[in-house]
């Protein structure tokens, strides 16, 4: 509902225009958005890297701990598997939002930059701009490297995965050895990569947040 308030404040924002560029729209809301996208991703980065570590645990368990019924432990990696996809789903959809936050974002900083009339000012925000497009840019190629190396490392876990789902023996625990040793040596880099991704989309969401720096009162 429409009240008397907000039309005295349209009328307002509407006979200012003659002294006035224009009412500031408040497109900080929309690095709010991005911000918190790009914290959410973080963190969901974060537990990818340590699911890794628990289905190649498991893995390892499996092959060289062998117990009497290896449906058990077969399970559990079986299970590590499983939410390590569901959570590489879950960074691919926030990835593709923040993608889409940011880039409004951006888009609006440029038309604000079109009503700025003060030439120093103007100067300074295109620099702003600059630097946090730059940033942006960088993030989103360190992502789309991490996407690539993450990709056939999945890929193999979940043929391993396929593979004793069908052949869960100590034969076929001896057959997969190798593509197992494998998973294990091609994690070492790409958990690296996801620390620098998780680490970029983090410092980038606090670049972007409306937020002060949290004050420590000295004692």
């Amino acid at each position: 509902m429409i009240t008397k308030q907000t039309l005295r404040n349209l009328a307002l924002c509407v006979a200012a225009t003659g002294l006035f560029a224009g009412c500031a729209t408040a497109n900080y809301n929309k690095a709010a958005s991005t911000s918190a996208a790009l914290t959410e991703s973080a963190a969901l980065v974060a537990k990818g890297s340590d699911q890794i570590d628990r289905s190649l645990a498991a893995l390892n368990d499996l092959m060289t701990n062998a117990q009497p019924d290896l449906r058990v432990q077969f399970k559990t990696f079986d299970t590590s598997v499983n939410d390590l996809g569901d959570n590489a789903k879950a960074v691919s959809s926030e990835a593709e939002d923040m993608q889409a936050q940011g880039t409004a974002y951006f888009d609006e900083w440029d038309k604000e930059l079109a009503g700025i009339r003060n030439e120093d000012i103007r100067t300074r925000s295109e620099n702003r701009k600059d630097e946090a497009t730059a940033k942006f840019t960088r993030m989103g190629r360190q992502y789309d490297a991490t996407k690539a190396a993450f990709k056939p490392f999945m890929s193999d876990l979940r043929d391993v995965q396929k593979f004793l789902a069908t052949d869960l023996t100590v034969d076929g625990l001896a057959a997969i050895k190798v593509p197992a040793n494998k998973a294990a040596e091609d994690a070492v880099p790409l958990k690296q990569s996801l620390v620098d991704l998780s680490t970029q989309f983090a410092d980038m969401g606090v670049s972007l947040a409306p937020n002060a720096p949290a004050q420590v009162t000295a004692k």
